[in-house]
């Protein structure tokens, strides 16, 4: 392959060329085709004969090869009949993959349109234009393509295209622009650098010009300063300085301080400023930041200089020069310590108004108003006191100041009332043991608190030292009194009325509990409900852990622990002996016993010792007296010592009134009860004995009834009531023949209607007593028939009252257990299968079933010991 043309015009030139003899080939392949020149047959592609001179053919190869261009001929349908190296190349393909192969795949996609466009136009049009190839590596590589048809009838449609390769070429384009480009920005950059150059020599005249002015300017401006100013070298000598440091030195001329170290000139001192050491230091480490300015107080002077400093450094940072300014700021400094003083003592005083305004605990108020003062007066300790008017002294409140050794004697020490400072704000220097207890103090300054009525408290600063109290001082003094007496009065009337709302809140929460209380015991009848309840209610109004009551048992000589909570000590029912507890003392006496100490009492008896075990200090005993004679003891007790007040004990004694009254009554009550219960057994006795045949039969009805009621769960009320209506059960009997009752043989139908009389009359004989209106329905029923058999009015099921239900199976039960003039009783077994027969019939399944698991409880297994 020759070498490629280095520059546009060669490859110009040699294109040229290259189609001049692309133009003699085609006049060579006319020529063959007309017949003129000797042709070769050689096989073509698909099988066809094409028909070329071998000698052109030859030349035509030649040709091809030695192009710099691609070259290749192709059938209509894009198939390479033939192709060079270089197009080859160009593909980076090689050259017999190429041959026979199909072009399209080888054209950018945005190309085919191009291709298609050439190889339709005519003989005569322009056929060359830029398209894009796609390399096997997938690189585009864009070439100029020229498309000449060939003149061969064998090969129809067939063409010929060269290839140029536009790569290098784009590329030296793009080089050549970029050169114009750059040369172009460098002529631009020469020329504004030179008009640059020419504004700096001018700048730089200026310059100059500026800086000679600038230094007359700036060594004006130097001398001019009012405050000392002054430049010294690295080794601390001055350097250079402005008179008014000169005047501050006390020296005459600037030549005889020149070369001096400054701090043995002005001002005076050990060594150098702070800074100056630590910008000496910096230049061996210069991460550390400089310090610009420092303040130094000149004793020997009394005046304040701020100093500031201004490092002058080389081009490579070495410290050369260091320039100081010192500012007179003493005015300035007395000025804010003035300023900084008003406001503290503003602050405080801003605190005590504060604190009056919203304090109302007194001790807090006086703990803000002790320290405050302190502030204000500056002193070394405070020191407040409140006025105790039971005692008339001056107790003490709150201390600042005071070393802890001191605290215990300062709380018991008080201030009498005759003291001098007591009554008005007065300053005492020096002091004539007007506090003892605090030796080695100087100066006192006193604020008296003083109220409507009366002294309220003092205020107390004390100085260790002789100090000077201004009349400003004075004034701040009597403004405090003011306003904190006003503030603690108030704060003493809110307290007194707190105390008084809490006193009359509990007094109206113990009067409601106290009505409670009494209505509890009108409301029940029953000694243990009545104590359990009155004793849970007292904790309301006595604050107290145990609250017990116990019954006197005479006989034995002790008493029985009945209700009450807090202890566990002695359990409930328990006896205790006399002998084992102080309450013995109480019985006997029948008076209160009030124990604030349990720990201190001698001799401890048992239960007293377990008690103070179980943590209880302090209890009150109350005697529950009935008739004059004591029948129990109230006790209440607390985990702490001396827990109970005089209120206390006062509630205690009405409850124990109250609880005797109650008690009393109630053993009326069971004692009427008793006399009527014993009156219907009487009763219930007479009904039975007019046969010798029913004698007994009652009271067993009764237990029978009884002990079904209580099966089936029954509340004590309704057993009260089914245990009369048993008794009374055949009260209706009284008004029946003895004849009938004792008689052998089976009753006759007139004999019968006599004996159903007897629940009706039974009914009308209780009717006129109220006390047993409640029984009526069980006696009048009692012989009706769950299934509506029954007499005397044919009731059946849930409609037949359910005590009349339960005696049913109760007197039938006994009944048929006994013996009759007609009969033997019968087993229990028969009795039984009885029921289970009539049960759904006679009787209530439901007392049927409760009577049967009297008879058969149920065993561990959930099975009853005997059969259904």
């Amino acid at each position: 392959m020759p070498n490629k043309p280095t520059t546009q015009e060669q490859l110009a030139a040699e294109n040229a060329d290259l189609r001049a003899r692309l133009g003699e080939a085609e006049e060579t392949l006319r020529a063959i085709r007309s017949g003129g020149v000797d042709a070769l047959i050689i096989p073509g592609v698909g099988g066809e004969q094409v028909f070329t001179l071998k000698g052109a053919d030859q030349s035509y190869r030649i040709l091809i090869e030695d192009m710099s261009e691609g070259a290749l001929t192709m059938s209509a349908e894009g198939v390479i009949l033939y192709a060079n190296r270089r197009f080859a190349e160009m593909l980076k393909m090689p050259l017999e993959k190429v041959i026979g192969a199909t072009i399209h795949p080888w054209i950018e996609p945005d190309s085919q349109r191009i291709l298609q466009s050439l190889l339709s136009k005519g003989a005569g049009e322009k056929r060359r234009e830029q398209l894009d190839l796609t390399a096997s590596d997938g690189m585009r590589v864009p070439v100029y393509l020229s498309v000449s048809n060939l003149l061969i009838d064998e090969m129809p449609d067939s063409y010929c295209l060269v290839a140029t390769d536009l790569t290098e070429q784009n590329r030296r384009e793009e080089v050549i622009i970029a050169s114009e480009k750059l040369t172009r920005e460098l002529l631009a950059a020469a020329k504004q650098s030179y008009r640059e150059l020419l504004s700096v020599i001018e700048d730089q005249k200026q310059a100059e010009e500026s800086l000679r002015n600038s230094k007359k300017e700036w060594e004006a401006t130097f001398d001019s300063i009012s405050d000392p100013l002054f430049i010294h070298d690295k080794e601390m000598r001055l350097v250079k300085m402005n008179r008014a440091y000169l005047s501050a030195s006390g020296e005459a001329k600037f030549k005889d301080v020149i070369g001096k170290r400054y701090y043995e000139v002005f001002p005076k001192l050990d060594g150098p400023f702070k800074m100056c050491q630590m910008a000496r230091e910096m230049q061996e480490e210069e991460e550390e930041e400089e310090e610009e300015e420092e303040e130094e107080e000149l004793y020997y002077i009394n005046k304040v200089y701020k100093v500031r400093f201004y490092p002058i450094k080389d081009e490579n940072g070495s410290l050369l020069y260091s320039i100081h300014i010192l500012e007179d700021t003493t005015e300035a400094k007395k000025a804010e310590e003035r300023i900084k003083e008003e406001m503290e003592v503003t602050t405080h005083l801003l605190m005590i108004a504060e604190a009056t305004a919203h304090t109302t605990d007194i001790d807090k108020l006086m703990e803000q108003v002790t320290r405050c003062t302190c502030k204000i007066l500056k002193c070394d300790i405070s020191l407040s006191y409140l006025w105790d008017k039971e005692s008339e002294v001056f107790q003490s409140s709150q201390a600042y100041g005071l070393s802890h050794e001191m605290i215990p004697v300062f709380r018991t020490e008080p201030i009498d009332k005759n003291m001098e400072f007591v009554n008005r704000a007065v300053v005492i220097s020096p002091l004539r043991g007007e506090i003892p207890w605090l030796p080695d103090i100087s100066t006192l300054a006193a604020i008296p608190l003083i109220g409507k009525t009366g002294p309220l408290g003092l205020v107390i600063g004390i100085y260790k030292v002789p100090t000077e109290i201004t009349e400003r001082d004075k004034k701040i003094m009597v403004g405090i009194s003011q306003q904190v007496s006003v503030a603690l009065e108030q704060a003493r009337f809110y307290k007194e009325s707190v105390d008084k709302t809490l006193e009359l809140s509990h007094k109206i929460e113990t009067i409601k509990v106290m009505s409670q209380i009494d209505r509890s015991i009108l409301s029940t009848l029953k000694a243990d409900e009545l104590l359990e309840t009155v004793t849970r209610l007292l904790s309301k109004v006595i604050p107290c852990e145990r609250a017990t009551v116990s019954l006197v048992d005479r006989d034995r000589d002790g008493v029985i622990y009945k209700a009450g909570f807090g202890t566990a000590v002695v359990q409930k029912g328990a006896f205790v002996s006399f002998a084992d507890t102080s309450a013995r003392m109480v019985v006997e006496t029948g008076r209160t016993e009030c124990v604030n100490n349990l720990a201190e009492m001698v001799p401890l008896l048992p239960l007293e010792k377990r008690l103070l075990d179980e943590g209880f200090l302090s209890h009150i005993r109350v005697p529950i007296t009935i008739k004059g004679d004591v029948a129990g003891i109230l006790t209440v007790g607390a985990k702490r010592v001396a827990a109970f007040t005089k209120e206390n004990l006062s509630t205690l004694e009405y409850l124990c009134s109250q609880i005797g009254v109650a008690l009393e009554n109630a053993r009326l009550i069971a004692d009427l009860e008793e006399l009527f219960l014993s009156v219907v057994k009487s009763l219930s006795s007479a009904i039975d004995a007019k046969s010798p045949w029913t004698a007994g039969h009652s009271e067993r009805v009764t237990k029978y009834a009884l002990d079904i009621a209580k099966q089936m769960g029954l509340p004590e009320k309704e057993l009260k009531d089914l245990e009369l209506a048993g008794l009374l059960h055949d009260a209706g009997k009284i008004g029946t023949y003895e004849y009938i009752l004792d008689k052998p043989d089976k009753l006759t139908p007139e004999e019968l209607v006599i004996m159903r009389l007897h629940p009706v009359k039974g009914a009308e004989i209780l009717a006129p007593i109220k006390q047993l209106k409640d029984i009526i329905p069980g006696v009048k029923y009692h012989h009706e028939f769950y299934d509506g058999t029954g007499y005397p009015d044919g009731l059946k099921g849930e409609a037949i009252p359910f005590h009349a239900r339960i005696l049913t199976v109760a007197d039938t039960v006994d009944a048929m257990g006994a013996d009759r003039p007609y009969r033997k009783g019968r087993a229990m077994d028969v009795i039984i299968a009885e029921l289970k027969r009539c049960s759904g019939m006679q009787f209530d399944p439901k007392v049927v079933e409760a009577f049967l698991k009297l008879l058969y409880p149920p065993s561990l297994d959930g099975r009853g010991l005997g059969g259904g």
